[in-house]
Parts: structure tokens; sequence; C-alpha cells
């Protein structure tokens, strides 16, 4: 569904980092020695800034996304959401020790994907991945704005856009039923990624391209086949009226720097952020509205890198802005692997086509008793409802545990509290008790499972949800 792939320092002067970087005049402060300003990439002493040959900044490229493929969206992003060790959310970029270590693992790393070719294994190449993997980045997260590296908070009307939503990306607990294109997103049928989101590194076809003509500079992405037109000649904006997928955007140069303000978006269809940003929101179900705005600032540094920055604004959706900032190197060799999406994919209808006949031939599922101590057993009967904690939507998942005798229990998923769900009463797949771990497999489209554990009075049971789109903390509680 997904063309070649599916499965897939301080806070003060974080800030101050990234207020230089906005608010620079003409956009020079960024070039010079090595700071978190230029994310510690050097413009030489008397490095001359090339010009077309109308005079404009030349900032023509062949640029790979996929360098950055490696940092998350947001800060802490795997002590956060896995529970994993203890993270600084202070930290904006590793020190340089730090840094020169991730770079060493990676050095030894190599491409999987180009040396299966080499064999002839072309198959598996595409299955590890063929375009270049990620190189180690200075930067702790995407997210330079809030500066605590994460996401801000959706508002009310946020919230409420993201439950309407629909995704091939199912989320825990979550059965869709499938029956229209409308049940999909738009990354799933091939349309777009959306913006901004079409701007940030990707799991995989992250070639980004930028040619230029007088009065005119185009972004040219690999993944969709999307390009963007971004008129330099001073002409004004479109009517309102008038919407878009990737909106309308204008650009100026603010000395060398490209600075593009896009508008008019057609809001309501892609998501904002989705799953090809590692890191993100879970599920694909983060609005836009059409009264989105992003403003980006493109840089070059030197012969090799270029500083992209994104700021996006929607006062319908977020409570406040973000902005994201990474570099990216030129690559001339980067090759653009075709990306075999189109909108008239087979697995769409297949994805419907599946689920009519599933929901109209219902097959009987028998529950596995557990066997545990008798107070856990006790402790753990009856209804519990848990909240997944991603940022972009509010749900809840019921859960039921009954006692089956001599010593055993069985688990079930009720449901949850998305729209668009039956009742699912369906028990709990690969269901265990060790002292008192807990895990299991929702009974759902794709896998989720989650591994936790009931705390010493038994009125909670917290852990993480965790599959290919990431982890999610929940705790579940007695009701």
């Amino acid at each position: 569904m997904h063309g070649i792939r599916r499965a897939m320092r301080a806070v003060l002067l974080g800030a101050l980092a990234a207020a230089a970087f906005a608010a620079t005049p003409q956009g020079q402060t960024v070039l010079g020695p090595p700071s978190e300003a230029n994310h510690f990439i050097e413009t030489p002493k008397g490095w001359v800034h090339p010009k077309t040959p109308w005079g404009d900044p030349d900032i023509q490229a062949n640029l790979n996304m996929m360098q950055a493929a490696g940092v998350p969206l947001e800060r802490c992003a795997n002590a956060t959401r896995f529970g994993g060790p203890p993270c600084d959310m202070n930290k904006a970029f590793w020190t340089e020790e730090e840094f020169k270590q991730r770079a060493a693992t990676a050095a030894g790393r190599g491409d999987a994907g180009r040396q299966l070719i080499e064999k002839g294994e072309y198959g598996r190449a595409l299955l590890s991945g063929v375009t270049d993997p990620a190189t180690p980045q200075r930067q702790t997260t995407l997210i330079v704005d809030p500066p605590n590296g994460v996401l801000p908070p959706l508002t009310p009307e946020g919230k409420r856009r993201a439950l309407e939503m629909r995704s091939g990306w199912s989320l825990p607990g979550e059965s869709p039923a499938y029956d229209w294109v409308t049940d999909f997103d738009s990354w799933d049928r091939c349309i777009t990624r959306g913006m901004p989101s079409s701007m940030m590194p990707y799991r995989y076809n992250g070639g980004f391209r930028i040619w230029q003509a007088p009065g005119v500079v185009v972004f040219e992405l690999e993944m969709i086949h999307d390009a963007r037109v971004v008129y330099t000649d001073g002409r004004p904006p479109l009517p309102s009226a008038q919407k878009f997928y990737m909106g309308d955007s204008r650009g100026r140069w603010d000395g060398n720097t490209l600075v593009v303000e896009t508008t008019n978006y057609k809001g309501g269809v892609a998501p904002m952020i989705n799953l090809a940003v590692v890191g993100s929101p879970a599920g694909n179900r983060f609005p836009q509205s059409d009264q989105m705005k992003t403003t980006e600032r493109i840089t070059r540094l030197n012969n090799e890198m270029w500083l992209y920055e994104i700021k996006t604004e929607d006062p319908v959706i977020l409570t406040r802005p973000f902005t994201v900032r990474y570099p990216m190197r030129n690559d001339p060799k980067y090759e653009w692997w075709e990306y075999a999406c189109h909108e008239g994919n087979v697995i769409v209808p297949n994805y419907v086509t599946t689920s009519r006949f599933e929901r109209a031939n219902p097959q009987r599922e028998t529950a596995a008793p557990v066997a545990a101590d008798a107070n856990l057993v006790n402790a753990l009967a009856g209804r519990w409802v848990g909240r997944p904690r991603i940022p972009t939507i509010d749900y809840d998942i019921d859960l039921e545990f009954a006692k089956s005798g001599d010593g055993a229990v069985v688990g079930k998923l009720i449901g949850t509290t998305l729209p668009k769900e039956d009742k699912v009463d369906r028990p709990l797949k690969r269901f265990t008790i060790k002292g008192r771990q807990i895990s299991w497999e929702f009974p759902n489209t794709q896998p989720w499972n989650f591994a936790g554990e009931l705390s010493a009075d038994g009125t909670a049971i917290a852990g993480v949800i965790s599959s290919i789109q990431g982890g999610i903390q929940v705790e579940f509680s007695k009701r």
C-alpha cells in the first residue's frame, strides 16, 4: 500500500539556537564555525555562495532525506513511549564524543540493501531497504521548537477531528470495518503524504530534488512523486477559496536563504504527520485544517550540506506552532527507485473485500484459560479500562478478565470507544501470566502486543503496547 515497503543542551540554549535561525537577518548567522545554530556544520571561511545565471542564490541539489531518518520526531521517544532508560529532555544535541561513538558504530553497519543487490538477491534487497541507511546526526530530535522537542498538545477540536479520521493503520484494540476509499488515509491511497510530513525524513524513498528557473523553485519529492512549485517572482497568493493537498506556496530570498510560506491547504484529508516519520504518533490520526500555514527556510551551508527548517501553524488543531529542522546532504549519486504506488492499487480493494467477508463470516474463537495464583486471579477478575497515551487521539480500550475455574483466568477485548467500532468481544491472544507480569496480543486487524505488570494493590495494570508503529504507554484501571 505504501509503494515498495509498508512494514516497516539545555532548554535555554536550545531556544536561543532555534530563535537565531528563525530570526536571522538574511539567514547569515547560521553560516560560519560549527554551532548549534547550524547543527555543527561548518561554512568554510571565504566560501562564496554560488549563483544561478539569472542571479539568484543557487540551492539546486539532489538531497537525501534518509540521512536523518534515524532521528525521532520527538525527544526521548524511546523513554516516554517504550519505558526505556532515562533520557534528558533538555538535551537537544549529542556531545561531540557521543556523536563520534554513534558514527563509529554506524560506519561498520554497511548498507544491507545494496549488499544483497550485489549478490543478485533483489527480492530480499527490497524487503531490507534499498535506499541509503540513516546517518547519525548531532541532534536528538527533529523538533527544535518547542524547546523540549515534543509536539504541542492538540486543541479539543483537533482531538475531535482525530477521532473522525480513518486509516489502514489500525490502533491498539481497533478492528476497523473497511467498506470504501474513505476508510483509508491519503497515504494509504497513494494520493499524498501531505504537509508538513512530506518534508520530513522518511523510512524509505527519501529523495528530495530542488530545481530552479527564473522566478520559480520546484521541490520534487521521491515519495508519491509530489512536486511543489514555489513562485519567487512576487506574484500574490491565490484566493483563499482555492485549496490544495500541498497548499499554495510563495517564496522570497532572505539573503541566500529561501523562505517559503504556504497557505490554502485543503485540510481534513491528509494527516499532518504520518508514520513515515520515525517516532510519529500511531494510527495516522493527526488532523490538519484549511487554516494551516507552513513557513520553510532552506539555507545552503557549503558545497555539500543544506539546512532545512519548517514551522507549522494551525490554530484549529494545534495549541501552539512547532518547528522541525535538520540538515541534508547533496548526493548526486542518490538513486531514485520507482515508487510503485498509485491510487488504483489493489491493496485497498483487497482490504475492503477481506473485511466484508470476515464480518459476514465471523469465526468463533475460544479463550484459553491461563493458570495463575488465586489471589492474582481474584484481583484480575472484572472489567478494566485503559487509555493509550497517543498525543493526537483520545479513546479507551475495554478488557474483561473472568475466572474459569481451577485457578485459571481468561481475558478478552470487549471493544473501544472509537467511532465506527462494533462490540468486539474476542479473546486475547497469546495471553500469559508470570508472577505479576502480564502480556497478550490484541485480537484486532494488525498485531499490537501488550506487556505490563499488575500493581501491588491489584487496581492497575501498567505497561507498553507495541507494534511496527512504535510503543505506547498505557495503564488499565479496574472498573
